[in-house]
C-alpha cells in the first residue's frame, strides 16, 4: 500500500518507475539477536527453512535473474540502503516479476523483492542445507554424531567432519568456522539425542525451536525498506525512499501488529461501507483502500519514514 501510494503519484505525474526495490524482514529486535543465527522462531521453523529453498526471481537493469532454491542462500548480498548500525543482508524473494502487473509497472528496469537477514544468517543456513540437515529422508541415526558421521560419509567419505564443513563451506573457512560454533552451540554434536528420526529436516527443526525461541521479555522487529526511482520527460529524476521500523512489546509482537492492524482497518473500511464498489477479493492498489487504511495505520503507530531526492540529469 505505501509503495502504491508512491508509484500512483508518480504516474499521475506523467512519470515512470524505472526502478523499484521493496524488502522486509521479521527480525529480533538487535539486543535479542544473540545467537549464531542472529534469528528466533515466532512461527515454524520449518516454513523458515522451506522458504530458504524457493527459487526465485527478479529483473536487474532489464536483465532476468534466476535463482534455484539450491542456490537461494547463497544468493544474499550486504543491504546498506537504511540502518546501517544493524549489518543486515539480503536474499531475493520468490517471482519479483509477477508484481509488475499488480502494481502497474510492467515499464521498470529492475523489480526487486526481498527479504532482510541480519549478516551470517544465509551463510549458515547454506552450510546446513548443503550437510543434509534439510533434507525430509529418514535420520541417520539416534544421536547427532552418528547421523553426523552418516552425512559426511555420505556425501564424500570425509576423513573429518572439519572437512566436511569446509567442503560444505566451498572451501571458505570462517565459513567454515562460523557453522562448527553454531553446530556446537546448537547441541548438533556429539551423544545429543536426535529428536525426530522421522526425518532430519524434523530433527534440526525440533533443536531451532528450543535453543531459538524469544525469551518473555524480549522484542521481535519488522523493517521494511522500499525504493523507487522514476524519470520523467524533462529529463527529471526522483528516487523516493519510505522505511518502516516496528517493535514488540509485552502486549504484541510487531509481526502481529504489522499484519493484524493493517487487516483489521481493512475490516473496518468494509464495515463502514468504503469498499462498497467493490465486490469479490480486492487488492488495496487503489487510492480509496490504501489511503484510509494506511491513515489507520498511522494511528496505530505504524508509519512510514519518506524522503524524495531530485535531480535533472540533461546532458545537454
Amino acid at each position: 500500500m505505501s509503495a502504491m501510494k508512491i508509484i500512483n503519484d508518480v504516474h499521475a505525474r506523467g512519470g515512470t518507475v524505472v526502478s523499484f526495490k521493496s524488502v522486509c524482514g521479521g527480525l529480533p529486535a538487535p539486543e535479542a539477536a544473540d545467537n549464531p543465527l542472529k534469528y528466533k522462531f515466532s512461527w515454524s521453523p520449518r516454513g523458515v527453512i522451506l522458504a530458504s529453498q524457493n527459487a526465485a526471481r527478479y529483473r536487474w537493469n532489464n536483465e532476468v535473474i534466476d535463482i534455484p532454491g539450491t542456490k537461494l542462500m547463497q544468493s544474499a548480498t550486504p543491504f546498506t540502503d537504511s540502518w546501517p548500525e544493524m549489518i543486515l543482508e539480503c536474499l531475493p524473494n520468490r517471482d519479483s516479476l509477477k508484481y509488475e502487473c499488480i502494481y502497474g509497472i510492467d515499464e521498470t528496469q529492475t523489480l526487486f523483492r526481498g527479504t532482510l537477514r541480519y549478516e551470517g544468517f544465509c551463510s549458515l543456513m547454506s552450510v546446513f542445507q548443503r550437510m543434509g540437515l534439510f533434507e525430509s529422508s529418514k535420520s541417520f541415526g539416534p544421536t547427532w554424531q552418528v547421523a553426523l558421521d552418516a552425512m559426511r560419509k555420505k556425501q564424500g567419505n570425509f576423513a573429518s567432519i572439519d572437512d566436511f564443513l569446509l567442503h560444505c563451506a566451498d572451501g571458505d573457512q570462517n565459513q567454515a568456522t562460523a557453522a562448527k560454533e553454531a553446530l556446537h552451540w546448537l547441541e548438533i554434536e556429539g551423544a545429543a539425542k536426535v529428536a525426530n528420526t522421522d526425518s532430519v529436516v524434523d530433527s534440526l527443526c525440533a533443536v531451532l525451536e528450543e535453543k531459538l525461541q524469544f525469551g518473555e521479555t524480549e522484542r521481535d522487529m519488522v523493517a521494511m525498506h522500499t525504493s523507487i526511482q522514476a524519470t520523467f520527460d524533462d529529463c527529471f529524476s526522483e528516487l523516493h525512499q519510505s522505511r518502516m521500523l516496528a517493535f514488540g512489546d509485552s502486549k504484541m509482537s510487531a509481526m502481529c501488529r504489522t499484519v493484524g492492524i493493517p487487516a483489521a482497518a481493512a475490516a473496518n473500511l468494509i464495515l463502514s461501507g468504503g469498499l462498497k464498489n467493490y465486490a469479490g477479493l480486492v487488492l488495496p492498489t487503489e487510492k480509496s483502500t490504501y489511503l484510509p487504511i494506511l491513515a489507520a495505520v498511522e494511528k496505530e503507530g505504524i508509519m512510514f519514514e519518506e524522503s524524495v531526492n531530485k535531480w535533472y540529469s540533461n546532458n545537454g
